[in-house]
């Protein structure tokens, strides 16, 4: 092989390397994000839910890379009171969407007590100068039983947020009718797929831009 053919070989094999790499950095961007923002223990915003937070990617949705994704498969709201300082305030964040109760109805857990303990984490959250965002809870698909539970508690956030000037997002206005969670946005009747992670996305946007962030 002469010198000019290995130099190609070279350039070629570096070209498919450096490919490589900016796929896989596309592909997992939002891992290495969380592993930055780790390492740095600092985040701009948190997200802070359950599942439905969780398989959100939302450094890439929102096109940022200061996001804190702290959303836990399978938690309650009390999970969330007894975890907001390991998992919000640690990151020093000036922003926290709250997401959650749907586990905490599933499991049985009074209403009253979901709604408890959202008051206690958005008195965490004021107390250490990060904003509270409240979000409501999710509708599931085709259960009435559940959603009579999930507009009471529901309602009592939308107006202790409004007594209490603090940020409502009702994104089951977007994601639901009258009968719960729309089927085009449903995977499994609780848990939601990549087109209403974009409408949910959309809604939150909006939110940061009237805070000038």
């Amino acid at each position: 092989m002469t010198n000019k053919n290995i130099f190609r070989l070279s350039l070629l094999l570096n070209l498919v390397f450096i490919l490589l790499f900016i796929a896989i950095a596309f592909k997992y961007k939002e891992k290495i994000i969380e592993v930055m923002i780790d390492y740095k223990g600092k985040a701009e915003i948190v997200m802070f839910g359950n599942s439905i937070t969780a398989r959100g990617n939302w450094n890439v949705l929102l096109n940022r890379n200061d996001i804190k994704n702290s959303g836990i498969d399978g938690f309650t709201t009390s999970h969330f009171v007894l975890l907001i300082k390991s998992h919000v305030v640690a990151y020093k964040p000036k922003i926290c969407f709250l997401e959650g109760g749907i586990n905490d109805i599933m499991v049985g857990i009074p209403v009253s007590r979901i709604k408890s303990n959202y008051i206690s984490l958005v008195d965490g959250l004021t107390k250490n100068n990060i904003t509270p965002i409240v979000q409501s809870t999710l509708y599931q698909e085709n259960n009435p039983q559940s959603k009579i539970q999930v507009d009471s508690l529901n309602n009592f956030l939308a107006r202790y947020c409004k007594t209490n000037g603090i940020t409502y997002l009702d994104i089951n206005s977007k994601l639901s009718t009258k009968n719960g969670l729309k089927p085009e946005y449903s995977l499994d009747g609780t848990h939601i797929n990549k087109e209403a992670y974009k409408v949910w996305a959309k809604e939150i946007n909006e939110i940061l831009k009237n805070l000038n962030n």
